[in-house]
């Protein structure tokens, strides 16, 4: 083993390799947070690993999409968890990568000589939100399509470019085959190369500058400016005073990175293993009536537009996003002072906590919003046509006010305080069943408090449309939940309303 390591280390220069990666000298002092970086990439690659798994059972076409991933869920051994890992895993490196980079930002990491580092970081931010917006209408569910949708509607907006922009986003005017399979290829062949490229760079970056020290190392007298001709020789005399009073990289501060990234992992296969990654009814782009709901990410960006007046949303849909890039990219080229500490930077920490407090409250907000108008909707597959007629004339007639859909609930003071919820009919009762009491539910219980819907009030037509609808309301579980009718069609019994 010798002799081989020997003449690999002669050809391959391994030596200079382990001194430079394994044994180089570290700062003293450093956090716990300094290892979000790490953490992040252990993220990445368990993004990678479960991709390569779920792409071998996806199909990227409408007709197939959702029901591959169906397949991978329920037929598959721990295609549930995985799918469900690869979805939280989206989520963490979103977290990570902002939280590293509030880290650098109130460090003042971003100061000379780690400029063009802060841009790739920024850089990485983008790509990581791009690999979440395409990967998220890859099942072709209902949440995918119209998520997607307003999203590329959003970028419409954008002056001069906007129509060209969607068309090159969709593959066309309307979100269709073409679109799922350029997001498709997007989100499995230019991100992974992105992220990667601009990862190792970065990396390379951190590897030959040294992980960023305490503040208080570089606020030592320093001179005021980093484009001072003296900064740089204080800047090389004082983290070379920090490496010969911390650490090695081995095993200090790998054993760190280890432990959160584990952590991470774990976290994340918990998550998998409770909640799921969630899948909503298929694709619908006839239903008109769904509520986009993007992933919490995009939600303060989605909240704010709302806020807006429409004459001012193009403006703020483009103007916002590209003011706030414009001015982190732009950051270490003009705050040049040498001072680090959020305690000395008075501007950027107000900056950041109202950028962080606003986008705080937009998401809370928009939290509050979707749990005060949820309601079921219709899952298992798309409405037909007259289900969806169905459904009109359920809110036409007000049948809400009395019988409560999921989290929508009925008007207290209406004439039939305790009417059934509605949110599982389908599984109990056969659409049969559900005309016959709405014609004549007298039939059914002679103290009955609903009215009878029968002709002249509704015609038969319309009656069947209202049942062919609340045959669909299967609730939540739709997917696993199984039909069980015990429906009885008694003998006309007297009636005791009043003529």
């Amino acid at each position: 083993m010798g002799v081989l390591r020997n003449w690999l280390d002669r050809r391959l220069d391994i030596g200079s390799i382990r001194e430079g990666l394994v044994d180089r000298p570290m700062p003293g002092n450093l956090t716990w947070w300094h290892t979000l970086g790490s953490a992040t990439l252990a993220v990445f690659t368990v993004q990678v690993v479960t991709g390569i798994v779920l792409g071998m059972y996806y199909s990227p076409s409408p007709d197939h999409a959702y029901d591959s991933i169906r397949y991978l869920e329920h037929s598959v051994t721990s295609g549930a968890l995985l799918r469900g890992v690869h979805h939280w895993g989206a989520s963490a490196m979103v977290v990570l990568v902002l939280a590293h980079m509030i880290r650098v930002f109130s460090m003042g990491a971003y100061k000379y000589p780690r400029e063009l580092n802060w841009v790739l970081g920024i850089v990485l931010l983008f790509v990581v939100l791009g690999f979440s917006f395409t990967g998220y209408l890859l099942p072709w569910d209902q949440k995918a399509y119209w998520a997607t949708q307003v999203g590329t509607n959003i970028a419409g907006t954008t002056p001069f470019v906007g129509g060209a922009l969607v068309k090159l986003l969709r593959g066309g005017t309307q979100l269709g085959a073409a679109t799922l399979t350029r997001f498709y290829a997007l989100h499995v062949l230019l991100f992974p190369v992105l992220l990667g490229a601009f990862a190792l760079m970065h990396l390379v970056q951190v590897i030959r500058q040294g992980i960023a020290p305490r503040t208080k190392v570089l606020e030592q007298s320093p001179p005021t400016r980093t484009d001072d001709p003296a900064y740089a020789e204080y800047y090389k005399a004082q983290y070379a005073g920090s490496k010969r009073s911390g650490v090695r990289f081995w095993p200090d501060i790998i054993a760190k990175d280890v432990v959160v990234a584990a952590v991470v992992i774990v976290v994340l296969v918990l998550l998998a293993k409770f909640s799921g990654a969630g899948l909503e009814p298929p694709a619908d782009p006839t239903d008109t009536t769904y509520i986009p709901r993007p992933e919490w990410y995009f939600l303060p960006f989605f909240q704010l537009l709302k806020l807006v007046p429409g004459s001012l949303e193009s403006a703020v849909a483009v103007g916002v996003p590209g003011a706030l890039v414009l001015a982190l990219l732009a950051l270490p080229f003009f705050d040049r002072r040498s001072m680090r500490s959020l305690r000395h930077r008075p501007a950027a920490a107000f900056s950041m906590f109202f950028i962080l407090g606003g986008a705080g409250l937009l998401l809370g907000a928009s939290f509050r919003g979707e749990k005060l108008g949820a309601i079921a909707t219709e899952v298992g597959r798309p409405l037909t046509s007259i289900e969806r007629a169905g459904r009109a004339l359920f809110k036409a007639r007000n049948c809400g006010a009395c019988h409560a859909i999921g989290d929508q609930k009925p008007d207290t003071s209406s004439d039939t305080p305790n009417a059934p919820e509605l949110t599982e009919v389908g599984l109990h009762h056969s659409a049969a069943w559900m005309h016959s009491f709405m014609e004549d539910p007298f039939r059914f219980h002679a103290d009955s408090k609903m009215p009878s819907f029968g002709p002249p009030k509704l015609t038969h037509e319309e009656i069947e449309e209202i049942t062919r609808y609340l045959s669909s309301l299967r609730g939540l579980k739709w997917a696993t939940a199984k039909q069980e009718f015990h429906d009885t069609f008694p003998e006309p019994v007297k009636r005791t309303e009043k003529p």
